[in-house]
C-alpha cells in the first residue's frame, strides 16, 4: 500500500502530457483549456492501484518510481523502470499505463521507433483503454519524428487534442502544404478550439500563403473569436500586406478588452515592421474611440527601438486631448533613451497643466535608473506647488539609496516642510531596512 503523501506527491507531480506536447509560443492561448488529460489519467490510475487489491505493492512502487523519474528528466532510467515491471508484472490489470509511459520514456530520449511500436502495440492490446487517446496523439507526434517531412494524416475522427497534434505535425514537417490543409480545416465542421489552433498554425507556419485567407477572416469572419483570432495570426506573419488590414480594424469606432480593435492593436504592436509604429501612432491621434486610442499608446512604448521615442515625442505634440497626452508622457516614462528623460524633465518644469507635470514626475521614477534621482532632487527644491511637491515626494520615496534617505531625513528635519509631508516622509523611511535609516527614527523617539 502507498502511504498517502507519497500518492499525493507523485499525484503532484504528474505531467500533463498533451499540454506539455502541444503547447507551444502560438498554441498556449488556444490549449489553455485544454483538459490535463494525462495529469487525469495518472490520477485515476494512482487511485486504482490503491484500491486493487490485487496488485502488488511492488508494481506499485514500481510505477512510482518510474513515474518520478519522469518528472526528473531521468528518461532512461524510466524506460528501465517500466520495461522491467512490464516484464515481472505481465498481468498487472495497470499494465496499459505502463506502456504508454514506457514509450513516451522513449520519445524522449529520441528512440522513436521503439516508442512508436510501443505505442502501437499498446493501442493493438487495449483498443479501450482509458489511455487510448493519449497514445494515439503521442503516436502522431512519434511518426512526425520518425518521417520528418511526410504529409500525417489529420484524424476526422479523432478527438480535439489528437486533431491540433496531427495539424501542429503536419505544419512542422510540411509547411509547403500547410496551408492548404489547414484552409480545409477551417472550412470544415470541427470545433472552435481545433480551428483556432489551426488559425495560430497557419500564422506561425504558413507562409506567404497563409497571408491572403487571414486577411478574409479578419475582415469578414462571422465567429468573433476566430475572427480575433485570424487578426493576431495576421500580425504574427510579419507580412507587409497585413498593416493596411490591421489599420483599418484598429481604427474601428468600438472598443472592448477582447474585441476585433482590441486584437489588431496588438497585432500591430507585435509587427516587425517600422511601419506598425507610425499606425500605432496614427490610431493614438486619430482613432475612433478613446480607449482604443491610450491603449495603442501603452502597446508603442513597450516596443523596442529609437523609433517608438521618435513616434512618442510626435505625439505629445500632435494629440490635443489631456487624457491621451497623460498617456504619453506615462509611455515615456518606460523608455530609457535620454531624449525621453529631457522631455520629460520639460513637462515637469514646464508644462501648462499641473496634471501633466504631475504624471511627468511619477514617470521619471520608471524608468529604473539611478542618475534620474538628480532631476528629481533639483525639481523638490525648486518646485512651490504644494500638490507637485508631495507628487515629487512620491517620487523620491521610490529610490532606495542613501542620497534618498538623507533627502528625506532632511525633509523630516526641516520645521519649515509642512508637516503633512513630514509625516509622508516618515512612512517612507520607515519602510526600508537601511541600519542608518533605523537609527534616524530611532534617535526621532529620544
Amino acid at each position: 500500500m502507498i502511504h498517502s503523501n507519497t500518492r499525493n506527491n507523485a499525484v503532484a507531480r504528474g505531467p500533463r502530457l498533451l499540454q506539455g506536447a502541444l503547447v507551444l509560443a502560438g498554441l498556449a492561448l488556444v490549449l489553455a483549456a485544454a483538459p490535463p488529460r494525462a495529469g487525469a489519467q495518472s490520477r485515476e490510475l494512482l487511485n486504482r492501484l490503491v484500491q486493487s487489491p490485487g496488485n502488488s505493492d511492488a508494481a506499485t512502487r514500481a510505477f512510482t518510481q518510474g513515474r518520478s523519474y519522469i518528472d526528473e528528466g531521468k528518461y532512461a532510467q524510466a524506460a528501465s523502470t517500466f520495461d522491467k515491471l512490464i516484464t515481472e508484472y505481465p498481468s498487472d490489470k495497470n499494465l496499459d499505463a505502463a506502456f504508454f509511459w514506457l514509450a513516451y520514456s522513449y520519445s524522449k530520449e529520441g528512440s522513436y521507433q521503439k516508442a512508436y511500436d510501443m505505442l502501437t502495440h499498446l493501442l493493438e492490446r487495449y483498443p479501450r483503454s482509458s489511455w487510448a487517446d493519449d497514445a494515439k496523439g503521442l503516436r502522431v507526434e512519434v511518426l512526425s519524428k520518425l518521417n520528418p517531412g511526410k504529409t500525417v494524416d489529420v484524424p476526422e475522427d479523432g478527438t480535439d487534442d489528437l486533431k491540433i497534434i496531427a495539424l501542429r505535425a503536419l505544419c512542422e514537417n510540411d509547411k509547403a502544404g500547410c496551408s492548404a490543409r489547414i484552409s480545409e480545416v477551417l472550412r470544415s465542421n470541427n470545433s472552435s478550439r481545433v480551428k483556432e489552433a489551426a488559425i495560430i498554425l497557419l500564422g506561425r507556419y504558413g507562409g506567404n500563403e497563409a497571408v491572403p485567407t487571414l486577411i478574409q477572416m479578419s475582415r469578414s469572419e462571422s465567429d468573433a473569436k476566430l475572427r480575433m483570432r485570424a487578426i493576431r495570426a495576421l500580425g504574427d506573419t510579419n507580412d507587409e500586406r497585413a498593416l493596411d488590414v490591421l489599420r483599418e480594424i484598429a481604427m474601428g469606432p468600438t472598443y472592448e478588452d477582447e474585441s476585433p480593435t482590441d486584437s489588431a492593436i496588438h497585432a500591430l504592436a507585435g509587427h516587425e515592421s517600422p511601419r506598425a509604429v507610425q499606425i500605432l501612432g496614427e490610431v493614438a491621434t486619430s482613432g475612433k474611440n478613446m480607449r482604443a486610442r491610450t491603449h495603442a499608446v501603452e502597446l508603442l512604448s513597450r516596443r523596442r527601438g529609437d523609433n517608438v521615442v521618435d513616434e512618442l515625442l510626435r505625439l505629445y505634440d500632435a494629440v490635443p486631448e489631456l487624457q491621451v497626452k497623460k498617456y504619453v508622457v506615462a509611455a515615456l516614462g518606460n523608455r530609457k533613451d535620454p531624449r525621453a528623460l529631457n522631455k520629460l524633465i520639460d513637462i515637469a518644469r514646464n508644462a501648462p497643466d499641473v496634471g501633466l507635470r504631475m504624471q511627468a514626475i511619477r514617470a521619471i521614477p520608471n524608468r529604473g535608473e539611478e542618475q534620474d534621482l538628480d532631476v528629481l532632487l533639483s525639481l523638490y527644491d525648486s518646485e512651490r506647488n504644494d500638490e507637485l511637491k508631495l507628487s515629487l515626494l512620491a517620487s523620491l520615496g521610490r529610490y532606495q539609496n542613501q542620497r534618498a534617505y538623507q533627502k528625506l531625513e532632511q525633509i523630516v528635519r526641516n520645521t519649515a516642510e509642512p508637516i503633512e509631508r513630514r509625516k509622508v516622509a516618515i512612512s517612507m523611511l520607515s519602510n526600508s531596512k537601511d541600519p542608518q535609516v533605523r537609527q534616524f527614527l530611532e534617535d526621532m523617539l529620544k
